[in-house]
């Protein structure tokens, strides 16, 4: 995982937990009342309950996966 800069415990909790299981945590936003994680693949549990989603960034629009894991958001490709 890269060094990401998190000062909340929970989180940072939250991050550590998905680096345990082997997944690369490729962005988190903690600005919003959920923090969104963007991982680089899901769990095989996530996959079932997931929601596609478009995201705008940079002007450009995707189409995601999303999940919510112990109060957080997950997003993926």
């Amino acid at each position: 995982m890269e060094q990401l800069t998190v000062n909340n415990k929970k989180i940072a909790a939250k991050l550590n937990c998905l680096a345990r299981v082997g997944l690369k945590v490729v962005e988190c936003h903690v600005n919003f009342r959920r923090p969104v994680i963007e991982v680089e693949a899901p769990l095989q549990d996530w996959v079932k309950g997931a929601v596609e989603i478009t995201e705008t960034r940079n002007g450009i629009k995707r189409t995601v996966k999303m999940t919510i894991w112990h109060g957080a958001h997950i997003i993926w490709c």
